[in-house]
C-alpha cells in the first residue's frame, strides 16, 4: 500500500494485541474511495494462520434483520450448538433458523462474540465493511460485541463513512493520500503537468486518482490537456469520481445498462434471480456479461454478482429514470421466490405508486415479521411506509402510531417524535399519551411525561386503562419530584368509576396514592396501602420494576433488594441487555440502602459499563448519583464530586441523590455548614430522597449550630410507618443528638443491627458524646467498634472521622483492616462469587453477558490477587463477600 505507513502500523497493533490473547476493535472511517476497503484487505493478507470472517453492508439490505451479521458467521453456523442456550436460541432466530421470543440484538451480539471466542485456539479476524449502509439490527449486534471484547484473541475491524466515536469504538480517521504517494499511485506513464492536475483533481482519493486518469484520451496522456472531462471539475473527489462512472455506463449498450439496473437494485446477488428479471425486462445473459467484461461487475462460479466499487452500484441506479427504476423493482418482485417474502414486499413498494392497498399489506406483513426478530428498527420502517401506501385514514394513523411504537422499542428518539407529529388525533389517546410521554422521559422531562398521561386519560372511555395511565403519570411524577401533577393524577384515580374485575388496578392505585403524599411532603404514618401494591405487583411478570421502587419508597429495602434481584436474574435469563441498566441501578440503591457497599458498586459499574455497551448514556445519570453516594461514604473525594455534577444534570430524584452525596461528603470531613446547605437541597428537589437524607442533614445541623427539630420530627413518623429497625433505631439516634441526651444512644443500639454503616454512625456520634463528657474509656469502646463497622463497609471516609476521635483520646487508632476481596475489580469480584457459587465459566459468561475467555481471564487476575490457585480455596476468600 502506498502512503498509508501509520494506518497499516495501527492496524498490526491491534492483530499484534488479538494474537497475544487480548482482543481489540478498531472502525476505519473515511470518504468513500479513500481505502477503507484496502486496509481491510490489507489486514487479512497480515492474518496468515487465522480465521477470517468477513461481511460489508448494501443499501438495498438495510432492511434485512440481521443480514450482515448472517452473512458473517455463515462458515462456523455448525458451532451455534455449543452456545448456552439462550444465546443459541438467540442466533438461530436471528439466522431465521428458528423462530423465538428471544432474539435482542445485544443477546445476538453477546451470542456472536461467544461464538466467535470458541472457534479453537487460532485468533479470530472479523472485517466489517461499508457499514453506513448495514442493516442496524446487525449493526448494533457487532458493535456490541466489539465493545465487550477483552481476552479472546478477536480483532473485529469495522469500516463505514462515519461512526467510530458514536458507536463506543476506537476510530482510525484516512485521509487523503500526500503528493509523493499520489503520484506514485499514478505511475510515471503521465506526463508531470498531467499528473499535477489529476493529484489536484481527486485530493488524494486514490479511486479518484485511478478512475479519473483511466478516462483521459490518448491525446491528454501525451500532454494535451485540452478540455478534462465533464466530471473532473465536479466538486468533491467522490462526486468526481461518480460521474465518472455515470459516463462509463452511458456509453454501455442500452439492453446493458437495463440488467446493470437489476443489479444494482437487487440485493441477492443471486445470479439466477438476476437473469430472471433481467429477462421480464427484455436483456439476455450475454448483456450482463457485457457488463462483466466492462469490470463493472464480477460474478463468481457460484453465481454470485457484485459491483467493483459500491459507487457503481449507486451510479448505475440513480443515473437510470425513475420510471425505469420502478420497472427493475417490480421485475425483481416477481423474479424472486417464496423464501424471500419480504424481499419481494419492498420491491414492490419501489415500483408501484402509492396507494395501493395490496403493498401496504404485504409491508405491515414484514413489519410484523420484524416484530417477531425484535428488530423494532425495521419494523417500523415498515409500518410507515405500509402507512404511506394506505388511503384509508383510519389504517394510515394506526400505523404511523404502531411506526412510532416500533422507533420507541428501538430507542430512536427523533425518529419516534417525527412519527408522532404526523399521527392524526384520531389516534388511539392511551397509545398516543404512552409514545408522548416516552419522548418526555428519553428528553430528561419526566413531569412533562407525567403531564402528558394525564391530559391522555381524560380522552379514554375504558376506565382500566385511564387508570394505568394515571398511576403511570404518578410514577413519572415521582420521578420529576412533580407534587402538582402527582395530586390532579390521584383525583383522577379517586373519579372512575373501576369495575370490579379491576382489583389488581384498585391495588396499584391505593399504592400510588401513598406515593402522592409522599411526593408532597404531606407525613405518612401507614405505609400498609404502598407495601401491599408491592408484592401484588411483584407477581405479574412486567411489574418488577414499578413493585421495587414502590418498596424502595416504603423503607422496605430488603424486599427491594430481593425484587431488583429478581429482575436483574429474569433480564440475565432472557436476554434483554437493553433493559439490564435500569434492573442493576434499582438492585445498586436497594444495596446501597441496605449497607452493601461493596456490593451496590459492583451492580453500579456494571449498570454504567453496559449502559454504554448498548449506547444508552442517558441512563449514565442515574448510576452516577448512587456511585456518587458510595464515593462520599468510600472518602474519594474527586470521584464523588466529579459523579455528582454528572447525576445533577438528570432529573429531580437524582439531582436530589447527587446533592446528597455532596452533603454526605462534607459530613464525613466535619464541614457542617457545608453539608447542610447541600442536604438542605435534597428534600428541595425530591422529597422522598429527604426522608433518607434526612438523618445526615439533621446532624449537620445539629453541629453547626442550627435547628434540626423538623426533620427530625419528619423523619421520626416516617421511621414509625416504616416499622424497620434501621429506620427505628435512626430515629433514636436523631432524639439523642437533638436532646442531647446519651440514653436515646443505648435505645438506638438496643435495634437489630440489620445496617451495619448506620450503626457505626451511631456508635460514632456516641463515642464523640462519650468523649466529651470525659468518659475516654466508655468512648473508645465505642469508636473501636464504629471503626470496626467501618472497616467491614469499606467506609474510609467515615473511618478517617472515627480515628481522629479514637486519637482524641489518647490511644492511636488501630490501622485499617481490610478483606482481601475488596482488592478485586467490581468485574472480578461479580465472577469471583458466581465462580464460588460453582458456576462453570460458561454459565458466568451467560449471566454476565461476557464471553467465557474473558471470565476466564478475571477469574486467573482474581486467583493472583487473592493469593489462591483453585475454586476450592476460592469459596472460603468469597464467603464474607456474599450478600447477606
Amino acid at each position: 500500500m502506498l502512503g498509508r505507513l501509520d494506518e497499516q502500523r495501527e492496524i498490526d497493533r491491534v492483530l499484534g494485541r488479538a494474537e497475544a490473547g487480548r482482543s481489540g476493535a478498531l472502525f476505519v472511517t473515511g470518504d468513500a474511495g479513500i481505502g477503507k476497503s484496502a486496509l481491510l484487505d490489507y489486514a487479512e493478507s497480515q492474518a496468515t494462520g487465522w480465521r477470517v470472517l468477513r461481511t460489508r453492508g448494501v443499501e438495498s439490505e438495510a432492511a434485512i434483520p440481521f443480514g450482515a451479521l448472517q452473512v458473517l458467521i455463515r462458515p462456523v453456523l455448525s458451532q451455534v450448538g455449543k452456545l448456552p442456550t439462550g444465546q443459541a436460541i438467540a442466533l438461530r432466530s436471528a439466522c431465521g433458523l428458528a423462530t423465538s421470543a428471544i432474539c435482542d440484538r445485544f443477546l445476538v451480539g453477546l451470542a456472536a462474540l461467544t461464538l466467535l471466542s470458541e472457534l479453537g485456539d487460532e485468533p479470530v479476524l472479523c472485517l466489517i465493511d461499508d457499514t453506513q449502509w448495514m442493516d442496524r439490527t446487525s449493526l448494533d449486534a457487532l458493535t456490541f460485541a466489539a465493545r465487550r471484547l477483552h481476552a479472546e484473541g478477536i480483532a473485529m475491524i469495522f469500516a463505514g463513512r462515519g461512526g467510530g466515536p458514536a458507536y463506543g469504538i476506537a476510530e482510525l480517521a484516512l485521509d487523503g493520500l500526500g503528493e509523493d504517494a499520489a503520484a506514485a499511485l499514478l505511475g510515471e506513464n503521465l506526463p508531470p503537468q498531467v499528473r499535477r492536475r489529476i493529484i489536484a483533481e481527486a485530493q488524494g482519493n486514490p479511486l479518484a486518482l485511478l478512475e479519473l486518469s483511466a478516462q483521459l484520451t490518448p491525446r491528454q496522456r501525451e500532454g494535451r490537456l485540452g478540455a478534462l472531462p465533464s466530471y473532473v471539475d465536479a466538486g468533491a473527489p467522490t462526486r468526481r469520481v461518480q460521474r465518472a462512472f455515470h459516463e462509463q455506463i452511458a456509453a454501455l449498450p442500452e439492453a446493458t445498462q437495463t440488467a446493470l439496473l437489476v443489479v444494482a437494485a437487487d440485493d441477492t446477488g443471486e445470479l439466477a434471480v438476476l437473469l430472471r428479471a433481467a429477462k421480464q425486462l427484455g436483456c439476455e445473459a450475454a448483456d450482463l456479461a457485457a457488463a462483466e467484461r466492462a469490470t463493472m461487475i464480477h460474478v463468481t462460479a457460484d453465481g454470485v454478482v457484485s459491483f467493483r466499487h459500491p459507487l457503481i452500484r449507486s451510479a448505475a441506479y440513480h443515473a437510470a429514470p425513475y420510471f425505469r427504476r420502478q420497472a427493475a423493482h417490480l421485475a425483481l418482485a416477481e423474479a424472486l421466490d417464496d423464501s424471500h417474502t419480504d424481499r419481494r414486499a419492498w420491491h414492490r413498494a419501489a415500483g408501484r405508486p402509492a396507494p395501493d392497498e395490496q403493498v401496504s399489506q404485504e409491508l405491515a406483513g414484514v413489519a410484523v415479521r420484524a416484530q417477531l426478530q425484535q428488530d423494532a428498527a425495521a419494523a417500523s420502517a415498515a409500518f410507515e411506509r405500509a402507512a404511506e401506501f394506505t388511503a384509508v385514514p383510519g389504517r394510515r394513523t394506526e400505523l404511523l402510531l404502531s411506526a412510532a411504537e416500533q422507533a420507541m422499542h428501538a430507542g430512536q428518539l427523533p425518529r419516534v417524535e417525527r412519527m408522532a407529529a404526523r399521527v392524526e388525533e384520531s389516534a388511539d389517546p392511551a397509545r398516543l399519551a404512552r409514545v408522548s410521554a416516552w419522548t418526555s422521559g428519553e428528553r430528561g422531562h419526566p413531569s412533562h411525561a407525567a403531564r402528558r398521561l394525564v391530559e391522555g386519560a381524560r380522552h379514554v372511555a375504558d376506565p382500566e386503562v385511564a387508570g394505568q395511565l394515571l398511576c403511570d403519570a404518578i410514577r413519572a411524577a415521582s420521578v420529576g419530584g412533580s407534587a402538582a401533577i402527582a395530586r390532579e393524577a390521584e383525583a383522577g384515580l379517586r373519579a372512575l368509576a373501576l369495575p370490579p374485575a379491576s382489583e389488581m388496578l384498585r391495588v396499584q392505585a391505593r399504592g400510588m396514592a401513598t406515593v402522592t403524599r409522599l411526593i408532597e411532603g404531606d407525613p405518612v404514618t401507614d405505609l400498609a396501602d404502598l407495601r401491599t401494591a408491592a408484592v401484588r405487583l411483584a407477581a405479574g411478570p412486567d411489574m418488577l420494576p414499578l413493585a421495587t421502587s414502590l418498596s424502595l419508597m416504603a423503607g422496605d429495602e430488603r424486599t427491594a433488594r430481593d425484587l431488583a434481584t429478581r429482575f436483574v436474574a429474569r433480564c440475565r435469563d432472557g436476554g434483554w441487555i437493553g433493559v439490564l441498566p435500569d434492573a442493576l441501578a434499582l438492585l445498586a440503591q436497594a444495596q446501597m440502602l441496605c449497607g452493601q457497599h461493596a456490593e451496590a458498586a459492583a451492580a453500579a459499574q456494571e449498570a454504567l459499563a453496559v449502559s454504554g455497551d448498548t449506547q444508552q448514556q442517558h441512563r449514565a445519570g442515574q448510576i452516577s448519583g448512587v456511585l456518587a453516594w458510595l464515593a462520599a461514604v468510600r472518602g474519594d473525594a474527586t470521584s464523588c464530586l466529579d459523579l455528582a455534577v454528572r447525576a445533577s444534570r438528570d432529573v429531580p430524584s437524582v439531582q436530589a441523590i447527587a446533592a446528597w452525596a455532596v452533603g454526605l461528603h462534607h459530613l464525613a470531613a466535619c464541614h457542617w455548614e457545608q453539608a447542610r446547605v447541600h442536604l438542605m437541597e435534597v428534600s428541595a428537589k425530591h422529597a422522598v430522597v429527604g426522608l433518607f437524607a434526612a438523618p445526615d442533614l439533621v446532624e449537620a445541623a445539629v453541629r453547626s449550630g442550627q435547628s434540626a427539630e423538623k426533620s427530625a420530627g419528619g423523619f421520626e413518623d416516617w421511621a414509625a410507618a416504616v416499622n424497620r429497625p434501621w429506620a427505628a433505631s435512626v430515629a433514636a439516634r436523631l432524639k439523642a443528638i437533638t436532646a442531647n441526651r446519651p440514653l436515646h444512644f443505648e435505645e438506638a443500639l438496643g435495634f437489630a443491627a440489620d445496617q451495619p454503616f448506620q450503626t457505626a454512625r451511631t456508635r460514632l456520634l456516641y463515642g464523640e458524646w462519650l468523649r466529651r463528657e470525659r468518659r475516654r474509656g466508655d468512648a473508645r469502646r465505642q469508636l473501636r467498634m464504629a471503626l470496626e463497622l467501618f472497616d467491614q463497609v469499606g467506609a474510609g471516609a467515615w473511618r478517617a472521622r472515627a480515628s481522629a476521635e479514637l486519637e482524641a483520646t489518647g490511644v492511636a487508632a488501630p490501622l485499617a483492616g481490610g478483606r482481601r476481596a475488596e482488592l478485586l475489580t467490581g468485574q472480578e469480584r461479580q465472577v469471583a462469587l458466581l465462580a464460588a457459587a460453582g458456576l462453570s465459566n460458561r454459565q458466568i459468561g451467560s449471566r454476565l453477558f461476557l464471553s467465557p475467555r474473558t471470565v476466564g481471564h478475571h477469574l486467573s487476575n482474581a486467583f493472583r490477587k487473592l493469593g489462591i490457585g483453585s475454586r476450592e480455596e476460592l469459596a472460603g476468600v468469597m464467603t464474607d463477600m456474599a450478600p447477606q
